[in-house]
């Protein structure tokens, strides 16, 4: 099983395990990592919180459990920032070449035709004349300026779409996968949680050290991911804006753009009516 992050809409800000959401829904699950996507949601006000995915280690005594945090952030600010940022990404999928249509393959030649005598003699006299006459110059090949994201446009379509449908006051990230595959005590895990919070801040910042046009804006975002600049615009370094902006697969890209999005999730979180009613349950079973 891949280690991933987790990303959710949610009605509050937990303070503990069992602070449970009046509402909660999947938004997003990533292998491996955390895209700049999620990053730029939680950048709206992130703060340290407790997980609810779990209320400690596997092998932890029941009195001595590990405390383990996530990210929650508001909702809004993330959301109006992943908007313009879209805004200028689909202005730099405007401005790439787009492949030319294949051309229509050539007819096959006609068979020749049979000719007289005389329509030879004329034929080879034709043929010499025009031996004779300078070379025609060719006239330079048509080019059409067009893009190579033929999926970007769409795939950010349905980002806003999916994000606009799962609006809720909040947001919580979760890395405690991630995290435990490098730290097992609560101290390390803690500060692992403290610089991806740092690094959703980052994000925020970066979006919005930009300039307000938006052709400058993507101009110098396309230099930010390209080469490395000074902070906060560093947070941009790596991202791809076309259609390989998820290939990590294929190691087109190491730093993923994150637009994949899904209701349904590794860990399906359970609301406050739900995580009650479980409760009573294994009460009950007891």
């Amino acid at each position: 099983m891949a280690n991933r992050s987790y990303l959710y809409s949610l009605s509050n800000r937990p303070t503990s395990y069992t602070d449970r959401p009046e509402t909660i829904s999947g938004v997003s699950e990533w292998n491996y990592d955390v895209p700049f996507m999620y990053r730029l949601l939680m950048s709206g006000d992130p703060q340290l919180c407790a997980s609810l995915i779990s209320d400690g280690l596997d092998d932890d005594e029941a009195d001595e459990k590990v405390k383990l945090y996530a990210i929650s952030s508001r909702f809004e600010p993330g959301f109006a920032r992943v908007k313009r940022f879209i805004d200028i990404v689909r202005f730099l999928a405007a401005q790439a070449p787009v492949p030319e249509p294949a051309a229509p393959p050539a007819a096959p030649p006609a068979a020749p035709k049979a000719l007289s005598l005389i329509e030879r003699i004329k034929s080879r006299l034709s043929s010499s004349t025009a031996s004779m006459a300078p070379p025609a110059i060719a006239a330079p090949a048509a080019t059409t300026p067009a893009t190579g994201s033929t999926q970007l446009p769409k795939w950010l379509d349905e980002t806003l779409a999916f994000l606009e449908a799962h609006r809720d006051e909040h947001l919580l990230l979760e890395t405690i996968e991630l995290d435990t595959m490098s730290e097992s005590e609560e101290a390390p895990l803690r500060a692992c949680v403290e610089q991806e919070l740092a690094r959703c801040q980052q994000a925020g910042a970066a979006l919005d050290a930009l300039p307000q046009d938006t052709a400058a804006a993507a101009q110098l975002l396309r230099e930010a991911g390209a080469t490395k600049q000074a902070a906060p615009l560093d947070a941009f370094f790596g991202l791809r804006f076309d259609d390989d902006c998820d290939s990590t697969r294929s190691r087109a890209t190491e730093y993923p753009l994150g637009l994949q999005w899904s209701e349904v999730l590794y860990f399906g979180l359970f609301n406050r009516a739900e995580f009650e009613a479980a409760q009573r349950g294994d009460a009950a079973a007891a």
